[in-house]
């Protein structure tokens, strides 16, 4: 009977084409959509993560905060944004936190921006005034010349390491090592060039230059603080322990006696990952729900058009009943005929969200952008109990209203 079922539904799908076509189309939308923003989801995890990893690895992370805020609030980002400048986080900080047994190396460094010119070429990149440390730490490398030396960054020299796009825009294919450059009107000579490195996440790490952190704090900000420190543990060390422990140092060193009131934000690498998979996780659950409300707009057509078929059938169900049709076979033919348009939009909701996440994927990573392309086999689970779900919870109503007509009222109904 339930075969029978699926063949009255069918045809009645057949004959009712281009309304079966629009209720299709609501499911297929709903579907697709789960489809694209968990594999957006995904891919934008994978991005984060990318990023959080170009720094390199084993790493902790201190950087100033706004003190009686929370280090990722919205409050301490605000202030910050909006210009409070907290100079208490300094490179002598550095050079303590150094000295600590859990500590490997450790670099600071503050971030600007500069025009760049050399003959009839300028560009504006961003500024990465670092101790030298920077490279021993960073997944970044040298392609030509060599990284500044300790001997620059402790005599404030006008020396200046390449971005490859940078020195691209600057020199093309010629040399740049050893030729002078002029920043914001201060001579600078080139003594490196970066290795290619491309996008990270959606900071360009070839789009830097860098200089030594006293060259920028004595001769272009006029300041004596830095930004952040990051921190390379040795093997073996316990993140958590080591990073109270510099919380301690700079508790001591900045005069700090309240912990809500510090004026430093440290972070490791695993807080870092675990932040990134926390908030990709809320967007993208976010972003399902308003998905699913399409899938539920569906539904709702689902619904007029199943209200629309019994009123059409009313004489084919009393006729049905009268020669012995029972209530459960005119409630199976009804909902059989709601999760076959529901099934048949769900499939090709897959597949069409499989393929606009792919195309998504494929854009980001012509772009530079380490995007992932992931469909997972639970969106796809997901996504086809959703769209039965949606059948069954939409059409079971109209079914049950069908089922329960008297036969005698719907052959008079014709």
């Amino acid at each position: 009977m339930k075969f029978h079922s699926l063949q009255l539904a069918i045809n009645s799908l057949r004959h009712n084409l281009s309304r079966a076509l629009l209720t299709i189309f609501g499911i297929v939308v709903g579907i697709a959509m789960v489809i694209i923003v968990m594999s957006a989801g995904e891919g934008v995890r994978s991005l984060i993560l990318g990023e959080v990893g170009s720094f390199g690895d084993n790493w902790i992370n201190i950087e100033i905060k706004v003190p009686s805020t929370g280090k990722n609030s919205a409050e301490n980002a605000g202030a910050i944004a909006q210009g409070v400048t907290i100079t208490t986080l300094t490179d002598e900080d550095r050079e303590a936190i150094v000295r600590l047994d859990n500590i490997e190396q450790a670099y600071a460094g503050i971030t600007t921006q500069g025009v760049i010119t050399w003959q009839n070429e300028r560009t504006r990149p961003m500024i990465f005034a670092v101790t030298p440390e920077y490279i021993d730490i960073d997944t970044s490398d040298v392609a030509e010349g060599q990284f500044f030396t300790d001997s620059d960054n402790r005599s404030a020299a006008s020396v200046i390491v390449l971005g490859s796009t940078v020195k691209e825009t600057l020199f093309g294919n010629a040399e740049a090592i050893g030729k002078t450059v002029t920043l914001d009107g201060s001579v600078y000579t080139v003594v490196g060039v970066m290795e290619e490195k491309g996008a990270s996440g959606f900071f360009d790490m070839d789009k830097l230059a860098y200089i030594p952190l006293r060259t920028a704090q004595k001769k272009i900000m006029g300041i004596d603080h830095v930004s952040f420190i990051v921190a390379q543990m040795k093997e073996g060390v316990i993140p958590e322990a080591t990073a109270e422990e510099i919380r301690w140092l700079l508790r001591e060193r900045h005069d700090i006696s309240d912990p809500d009131k510090d004026d430093f934000a440290v972070t490791t690498q695993e807080e870092a990952v675990e932040l990134v998979g926390t908030i990709v996780f809320g967007l993208t659950a976010l972003l399902i729900v308003l998905s699913s409300i399409s899938l539920i707009v569906g539904g709702v057509g689902i619904m007029n058009v199943m209200y629309v078929s019994v009123a059409e059938r009313t004489f084919e169900i009393g006729l049905r009943k009268s020669v012995g049709a029972k209530k459960r076979d005119i409630l199976w033919q009804f909902l059989t005929e709601a999760l076959v348009v529901t099934l048949i939009g769900g499939v090709i909701g897959i597949v069409l969200g499989i393929v606009i996440s792919w195309f998504i994927a494929y854009g980001a990573q012509q772009q530079g952008l380490s995007w992932e392309f992931q469909v997972s086999s639970a969106s796809i689970i997901i996504s086809t109990l959703f769209s039965l779900a949606v059948g069954l919870g939409f059409g079971v109503y109209p079914a049950k209203q069908a089922a329960s007509l008297n036969p005698v009222e719907a052959l008079r109904a014709e």
